[in-house]
């Protein structure tokens, strides 16, 4: 052997060496970053973890085994930088074989599907992660789904989700799922009363509930007087499009064609009902014909042309001091129960985290 080759291999021995130190050390520090990030998750720092999150992702930058993919599609995706995340996450999810690594993948895609608005794409991704082996990665699935299961309305599922993980407070959203639930099968509105003082309750002794302070605003304002025929109506509109309560929302619209017959809205209130009473359809219809045949509503309900009818939702739309009420006008179609039904007009729950 020469001198020269001698020479050539041993830098090249020593280039291997090096660049085996060099992908170690990085290694290393991704994640001793990520550690740190799960720590800080666990004392209620989400902020700082999201830093160490991104160090964990830029340390892994350079290297392109299996271990600094995973690791750095889960730095960018809990960090925030899910857009960055989800090429990461196709390429990783199509390479990776492991099992561990690949139940990391879900959760972090979970995640990122959950930050998009996306609880369907969330539920599908964490099969796996839902029957992991693994206690950990088992109570952070447990905690997304919950999350997904709230965006879906499905709070029975969310509380039971909530209830099987060790995630921060997750016993605090669990228990305000449960009040949710109830809420939904709520008919009346004496039933909304004690659910309040339930949440109120939760709020002040139990951490991981604040989602409770926007319920009881809801309840509050369902619960309190409505005096005008337009109130009436949003008050329904709200036990609708916020409180997510079908049966209450159709028993409230019709108190209040009850409450207001001669109002323009008392029909516009019938039609409403429809929507979440449909087993009452034939008996509402009826009463819409027989009572307000020339109302703008009965008219649009039937796919009949009324110049009057953006006129009334305009004029609803000042009432209730909303913008843009006769933009719902586009709903009148040829399927007599789903039109016209104003709203949704909020206020609305504030995405969960």
């Amino acid at each position: 052997m020469t001198r020269t080759l001698r020479w050539s291999m041993a830098a090249a021995l020593a280039a291997g060496l090096s660049s085996g130190c060099t992908y170690y050390n990085a290694m290393w520090s991704a994640n001793r970053h990520a550690s740190d990030a799960r720590q800080l998750e666990r004392r209620g720092q989400p902020s700082d973890a999201r830093a160490q999150w991104a160090q964990a992702a830029a340390r892994t930058k350079a290297w392109q085994t299996d271990d600094a993919l995973v690791l750095r599609a889960e730095g960018l995706a809990y960090s925030g930088a899910c857009r960055d995340a989800a090429d990461l996450l196709t390429r990783a999810r199509a390479r990776v074989q492991d099992g561990t690594r690949r139940e990391r993948i879900d959760l972090a895609d979970a995640d990122c599907a959950l930050a998009g608005g996306d609880p369907v794409h969330a539920e599908a991704v964490l099969a796996a992660p839902l029957a992991s082996k693994n206690a950990d990665r088992r109570s952070r699935a447990e905690f997304l789904a919950g999350r997904a299961a709230v965006l879906l309305l499905n709070y029975d599922a969310a509380a039971t989700h909530f209830n099987r993980s060790r995630e921060l407070g997750a016993a605090g959203r669990g228990l305000v799922s449960e009040q949710q639930s109830r809420v939904a099968r709520a008919t009346r509105r004496a039933d909304l009363a004690a659910i309040a003082s339930e949440l109120t309750r939760l709020l002040r002794t139990v951490s991981g509930t604040e989602e409770a302070k926007h319920v009881i605003e809801l309840l509050n304002a369902v619960m309190g007087d409505a005096v005008t025929p337009g109130t009436r109506f949003r008050v329904a509109e709200i036990a609708r499009d916020s409180l997510h309560a079908p049966a209450l929302a159709g028993q409230l619209f019709l108190d209040a064609a009850a409450a207001d017959s001669a109002s323009l809205y008392a029909p516009k209130a019938l039609i409403a009902a429809l929507a979440v009473l449909p087993e009452r359809r034939d008996s509402l219809v009826a009463l819409l014909d027989a009572q307000y045949p020339g109302s703008p509503y009965t008219r649009a309900f039937h796919g009949q042309p009324s110049v009057a009818y953006a006129t009334a939702e305009e004029s609803l739309a000042r009432e209730l001091g909303v913008q843009g009420g006769s933009t719902r006008s586009a709903e009148v179609s040829a399927v007599p129960f789903a039109a016209p039904v104003p709203g949704p007009r909020g206020p609305r729950f504030d995405p969960p985290r």
